[in-house]
C-alpha cells in the first residue's frame, strides 16, 4: 500500500477509477486484476505490488469510498438544522452532490450494497453497520423525539429511511436520474413528517 500511496495523485486516481469501474461492473468474484491493470495502463504485477491481493484492493476501495462519502457532509450546516426531517434532507442533498461529482464511487457503492462474496461478507456487514451508526448520529438527535406523536417512532422512522436508502443505493450507477429520485424522496419525507409529527410542529 505504501508504494501505491507514493504515486502521484493523478496516477492513484487513474488506478482507483479503473478498479472501481471493474468491480462495479463485474462484482468481486468476476472482476479481473488483468482488466483493471489494462484499464489503468499498468502491469498486472504492479497491482499486486501495490495491494498484495484482490481482496486487499477491494477493501481499500471500499474504505476509500466510505471516507469520501463521510467528508461530503457539512457537519456545521446539519447541526444548524433544528428539525430531524430537515437534517435528513440536507444530508441527502450533500450525499447526492458528492455522488454526482464522483460517478465511479457511486457505481461501486451500488455494487458493494449487493455484493455476495463470502470473502467480503464480514467486512462489508461491519462497515455498513458502522456507516448507519454514523448517519444516525449525524441526523437523529435526542430532542427530535418530542416532535413525534409517539416519541418512540423517531428511531423507527430513521430505521425506515435507512432501509429506503439501501434500496436507492442498490440502483446507483452511471446515468442514474438523481433529480427524479430526490424529488420522490422529498415527497416521502413530507409524507412521513405530516403523518408522524404532532400538529404544533407542522406549522
Amino acid at each position: 500500500m505504501d508504494k501505491f500511496l507514493a504515486l502521484t495523485e493523478e496516477k492513484q486516481t487513474t488506478i482507483r477509477n479503473a478498479a472501481l469501474a471493474c468491480f462495479a461492473k463485474h462484482g468481486y468474484e468476476k472482476a479481473s486484476i488483468n482488466d483493471i491493470a489494462v484499464a489503468a495502463g499498468i502491469s498486472k504485477a504492479s497491482i499486486f505490488q501495490y495491494f498484495g491481493t484482490k481482496q486487499a484492493l477491494y477493501e481499500y476501495l471500499f474504505y476509500y469510498c466510505s471516507s469520501q462519502m463521510k467528508q461530503a457532509y457539512d457537519l456545521s450546516t446539519l447541526d444548524a438544522n433544528a428539525d430531524f426531517f430537515d437534517r435528513v434532507w440536507a444530508a441527502s442533498v450533500m450525499k447526492v452532490k458528492n455522488l454526482k461529482e464522483n460517478p465511479y464511487i457511486a457505481a461501486f457503492i451500488g455494487s458493494a450494497a449487493t455484493e455476495q462474496s463470502p470473502d467480503l461478507k464480514d467486512i462489508l456487514t461491519s462497515a455498513m453497520e458502522e456507516g448507519k451508526r454514523f448517519t444516525e448520529v449525524l441526523v437523529l438527535h435526542e430532542q427530535d423525539s418530542v416532535k413525534f406523536k409517539r416519541p418512540e417512532d423517531a428511531k423507527l422512522v430513521f430505521q425506515m429511511l435507512m432501509l429506503l436508502a439501501d434500496g436507492i443505493v442498490s440502483r446507483f450507477e452511471n446515468g442514474i436520474d438523481y433529480d427524479s429520485i430526490m424529488s420522490e424522496f422529498e415527497s416521502i419525507l413530507h409524507m412521513l413528517k405530516y403523518n408522524f409529527y404532532k400538529e404544533e410542529y407542522l406549522l
